[in-house]
């Protein structure tokens, strides 16, 4: 095998697939990037169990064939190349590979390309067909609210149904839920589980400045996506997500509109002085103009902060993760916003002023007033 490429676009390429390698791959040759030369188009490729990527470079191809080289060490000598163009050669009987740009060369080992496996290919029993902005738009909304504890694997994905002419994703870590529905035409139901870490995957490569429809491949227990050069495979999560409409209130007593810019910089603010550590708690007393922002921790000391508001209802005292306020005020687009509570314990519901499919509950926190 023998070919030169351009640097950049093999970098690129590479910095792309290796995502899907596992921080602990479950084989040694799950940790290896696998390249294809074939009639002047290189196949990038890597994988764990759950997710394959695979990305198409073009390069000037003197000799097909395969390699599988270690991603940490290739990547790393990619992103450092001096030269414009990379020319890659394969030197069988060493069981290595020569790369060469500009005045530098180096030998870098192979692995067994024939342990690897091929990339899965299948035709869809279904499809899901969205504009880029839309599902870019879907993901960011709810992505933020999944769990990233791997023993609940339920949820550290996004829920993602068809149904009564709309389409909705939710992400819940089950102390927070984001909801975000868009008009969706589709003959049948869907209801299926896509890992947070694909849908991020998929966001990260929605950059073209061309518009384009994304879409989603079904088979089985899998789908696949094809974004430009990028074609991205995934195992989906297998359970029965809970009924998360149970845990919306049908009715609040309490309704308090608010600026969101004014409550995102107050909670950051007012948090540096709770304690440290993922779980920052804030007290927030809601009243009839304004709304208190307030935090205290022997090891640093008392914040507070008072923003303007307009209240239905009575007000009341309740107390949150900053962080879970935060991550629904930083995703909202809206200058205002409205909260609405019933009592100091039950779900609080969050939602942009204008934008009417989109909801966040979050689960406030025990403390003493």
């Amino acid at each position: 095998m023998k070919f030169t490429c351009s640097t950049t676009s093999l970098n690129k390429a590479i910095q792309t697939v290796q995502r899907a390698i596992s921080s602990k791959p479950t084989a040694p040759i799950f940790s290896g990037i696998h390249i294809i030369a074939a009639e002047n188009i290189l196949y990038v490729q890597a994988m764990d169990l759950n997710m394959a990527i695979s990305c198409t470079v073009e390069s000037n191809t003197e000799a097909n064939g395969e390699i599988v080289v270690s991603a940490k060490h290739f990547s790393e000598l990619m992103r450092k190349l001096p030269g414009e163009t990379v020319t890659i050669i394969k030197n069988k009987e060493e069981k290595t590979i020569s790369v060469k740009s500009a005045k530098s060369d180096f030998q870098l080992l192979l692995m067994n390309e024939d342990d690897y496996p091929k990339f899965p290919e299948f035709n869809p029993e279904k499809q899901i067909v969205l504009e880029d902005e839309k599902i870019k738009e879907l993901i960011k909304k709810t992505i933020f609210s999944c769990s990233t504890d791997e023993a609940r694997p339920l949820f550290t994905g996004i829920l993602v149904e068809i149904s009564d002419g709309k389409i909705t994703f939710v992400g819940t870590n089950t102390h927070r839920l984001a909801i975000k529905s868009m008009p969706y035409a589709s003959d049948e139901d869907m209801s299926i589980i896509i890992p947070s870490r694909v849908l991020s995957e998929i966001a990260r490569n929605l950059n073209s400045d061309i518009p384009q429809e994304i879409k989603i491949s079904l088979l089985n227990n899998q789908i696949m996506v094809v974004i430009d050069q990028v074609v991205i495979v995934s195992r989906l999560i297998e359970g029965k997500f809970p009924d998360y409409r149970r845990v919306i209130p049908p009715s609040f007593n309490t309704k308090t509109r608010f600026n969101v810019k004014e409550l995102a910089g107050a909670v950051e603010r007012v948090a540096l002085f709770s304690s440290d550590g993922d779980y920052s708690i804030i007290k927030v007393s809601v009243g009839d103009t304004e709304i208190i922002i307030s935090s205290s921790s022997p090891d640093v000391g008392k914040g507070r902060e008072d923003i303007q508001c307009r209240t239905e209802g009575d007000g009341l005292n309740v107390a949150f993760n900053s962080k879970y306020i935060l991550d629904i005020l930083k995703n909202l687009s809206d200058e205002e916003a409205i909260m609405e509570l019933n009592n100091s314990l039950s779900p609080v519901c969050i939602k942009p002023v204008g934008e009417e499919n989109y909801i966040y509950i979050v689960t406030p926190v025990r403390v003493v007033f």
